[in-house]
């Protein structure tokens, strides 16, 4: 399990205020109004909004939200954690990866508003990835699987952490993450005929695994629905 957490851009590295964000078309987010943090001013030399992310490198630290919550048991020591922002035609950078050092247990209680009545995961000190190596236009759904509307953060699975780390190390191409439908594999045996659609990398793994295990598809689909079912 691995965590995606969705920041707003910083031309500071993630551990300033910002420079001149009304002149830095990549700090568009802060000034939508759809961020929960004090907007910056179109004028500012220094920003002069407030958020997490001119903390994050000093701190390395993310919070919870909405505020008085604290992160569920897949936020773990060990976790990774990658970072975007969001671009302004609706995708996202992969900017920077790291790994959970500890998660609060209860909320902080402190005499900075940024902090107080927030529970925090807490990470490994890290560098965001040079620009050169930072993956662009990366879509919710080759992100997190799924359309990501509200929320900063997503949990995925090993799969799909394993896809990422391909990203960022070059070894994977966005199409990769096209979904794939497999109605047609999913045959009908007794009852209803479920259709369904995967991530290609993830079909590409249940081709391997039905043929290393001389299955078909459908068989490996049905096990796996079922153990998730005795499980809950």
């Amino acid at each position: 399990m691995a965590i995606v957490i969705r920041v707003a851009y910083n031309n500071k590295d993630w551990k300033a205020r910002c420079e001149k964000p009304g002149q830095d078309s990549l700090c568009w987010y802060c000034f939508t109004h759809i961020l929960d943090i004090q907007a910056p001013k179109y004028d500012d030399v220094e920003c002069s909004g407030d958020c997490w992310e001119q903390h994050l490198r000093n701190d390395y630290k993310w919070g919870c939200t909405p505020k008085g919550r604290i992160f569920g048991p897949n936020a773990y020591r060990g976790a990774t954690v990658f970072l975007v922002f969001k671009q302004r035609n609706g995708n996202y950078t992969i900017w920077g990866k790291t790994t959970v050092n500890a998660v609060d247990a209860e909320v902080v209680q402190s005499d900075k508003d940024y902090e107080d009545g927030f529970a925090f995961i807490r990470f490994k000190p890290f560098d965001p990835l040079t620009r050169d190596k930072w993956v662009t236009d990366v879509s919710d759904k080759q992100l997190v699987v799924t359309k990501w509307l509200q929320g900063r953060y997503r949990y995925v699975d090993a799969n799909q952490e394993k896809y990422l780390n391909r990203l960022i190390e070059g070894g994977a191409s966005y199409q990769d993450a096209e979904p794939v439908v497999i109605h047609n594999e999913i045959k009908k045996t007794e009852g209803t005929v479920l259709n369904t659609t995967v991530t290609q990398h993830i079909y590409t793994l249940l081709k391997e695994i039905a043929a290393e295990e001389g299955r078909s598809i459908d068989e490996i689909v049905r096990e796996a629905i079922a153990g998730w079912l005795r499980s809950r």
